[in-house]
Order: C-alpha cells, then sequence, then structure tokens
C-alpha cells in the first residue's frame, strides 16, 4: 500500500472509519491512525506467515483480504528474460497464493471473511507484450476461482 491501486484503496477505506493493515516492500507513504503497514516482500514465505501471526495477535479477526499487489514486465514474447517472467509470477500468483493461504487459515477459525483478488483486463484481451503479466493474471483468476470453492464449506 505505496503507491498506485493500493494506497488508493488504503485511502478510500480509512476515508470511511475502517482500520486497514497494508503491506509493501519499501516503507509506506500513508500516514493515518488506523493505517498499521508491514514492508516485506509478498513472495517471501516467511514474511507473509510472521505478518498474519502479527496481524492475528494484533487486530484478532480480519474481515476482508484484498490482494492487489502486481508486478508488470512488459516485453514481447521472445524477449522477455525468464528472471523477468519469474518475477511477475512470484509476486502476481505466489504471492497472492501465499496472502489467500494464511488469511483463509484465520477467517476459518473465525467463521467469516471475504477474500478480493485483483486480475487486470490484459486477460480477456490477449495484448501483445502482456504475455506473462497476462499469464499470471489468469492464474490469479483460477486459483481464485477453486480456493473459492474449496473454501466455501467454511463460510
Amino acid at each position: 500500500s505505496r503507491k498506485g491501486l493500493g494506497k488508493a484503496l488504503a485511502e478510500h477505506y480509512l476515508a470511511q472509519g475502517h482500520t486497514v493493515i497494508g503491506c509493501s516492500r519499501q516503507e509506506s507513504s500513508i500516514e493515518h491512525d488506523n493505517y498499521h503497514h508491514f514492508e516485506l516482500d509478498v513472495t517471501d514465505e516467511k514474511a507473509v506467515v510472521s505478518m498474519v501471526r502479527s496481524v492475528r495477535k494484533q487486530f484478532r479477526t480480519v474481515d476482508v483480504l484484498v490482494n492487489n499487489a502486481g508486478m508488470a514486465a512488459m516485453n514481447h514474447f521472445l524477449t522477455t528474460p525468464l528472471s523477468s517472467a519469474e518475477k511477475v509470477m512470484a509476486t502476481n500468483v505466489f504471492g497472492t497464493f501465499l496472502f489467500s493461504r494464511e488469511i483463509a487459515k484465520l477467517m476459518m477459525k473465525q467463521k467469516s471473511g471475504s477474500i478480493v483478488n485483483y486480475s487486470t483486463v490484459a486477460v480477456p484481451l490477449d495484448l501483445e507484450g502482456e504475455a506473462i503479466y497476462a499469464a499470471s493474471k489468469a492464474a490469479v483468476e483460477s486459483l481464485t476461482k477453486i480456493s473459492a470453492k474449496e473454501l466455501s464449506p467454511y463460510g
């Protein structure tokens, strides 16, 4: 929740009186009494698990998880280095997976909660230069649909 969509979402919910817990790789640009920030990489499993543990101890419940961390590498398919593709997939897919998995465990115990995963219009548009980005977000869409089915018995 440092810039872009994450910052806009955080500010929107703060303005409505909600407590917002965010994270980014750098310190937050948001200063608000009801905003709590964790500095971490969403692809770092230990850091994600530790953050969720801290959130559970401090706040006890989580009503909504919004996964909107995203990374794009807009390159032609033939010129995209594997390292760029790996970073995009790790952030967009595995970061979403890690937070969803860990927060879902908490939500199952509290018998309530919602998980919102952001995708992109690049998935159905099949735009040139966005093969890896669109593939990562298509994976997020599939992850969302299947995990929703798996978690639905728990509310």
